[in-house]
């Protein structure tokens, strides 16, 4: 009695798959160093501003500054790849120049970010901090009253 070997025509063989996946690999090789990154640090380095400022607030609340041009802030400056963080004002450390991503710029400020004792800015003026990267921006706005840090 004689076997018959019943062969499925349906599916794909080895030697397609392997195929596949090898051209796969090819096009995502050369079309991921071409992914636009700006992005993604715009909205990274927005972020960690506004927990910087936060951080200052907190800081300022913490050691209890009440002295006139002592209180704790952090310094912006226009059109530059970096800002400063605040020294602690009990000389536990040192202030920390916080360097921005590549390609990513402070295109605009309206003041160097200042906290007293209670939390509170020192003026009654809403300030913004504008960074930019590849064509798009985001701002980081602190309110008067509050200091309040938002995005936008």
């Amino acid at each position: 009695m004689r076997m018959k070997f019943l062969k499925n025509n349906k599916g794909f063989t080895l030697i397609e798959m392997i195929s596949v996946i090898l051209v796969l690999g090819i096009i995502s090789a050369v079309a991921v160093p071409m992914f636009d990154r700006s992005t993604i640090d715009l909205s990274m380095t927005a972020n960690t501003i506004q927990t910087d400022i936060q951080y200052a607030q907190e800081l300022a609340m913490t050691r209890g500054q009440q002295t006139s041009g002592n209180e704790i802030g952090i310094l912006f400056s226009n059109n530059t790849a970096s800002y400063t963080l605040p020294t602690d004002p009990s000389g536990v450390w040192p202030a920390e120049i916080r360097t921005l991503p590549q390609g990513v710029t402070i295109t605009s400020t309206t003041a160097d970010v200042r906290f007293n004792q209670h939390g509170e800015t020192l003026t009654a003026t809403t300030w913004t901090i504008t960074i930019t990267a590849g064509g798009t921006s985001r701002t980081v706005t602190v309110d008067a009253y509050t200091g309040r840090a938002t995005v936008s």
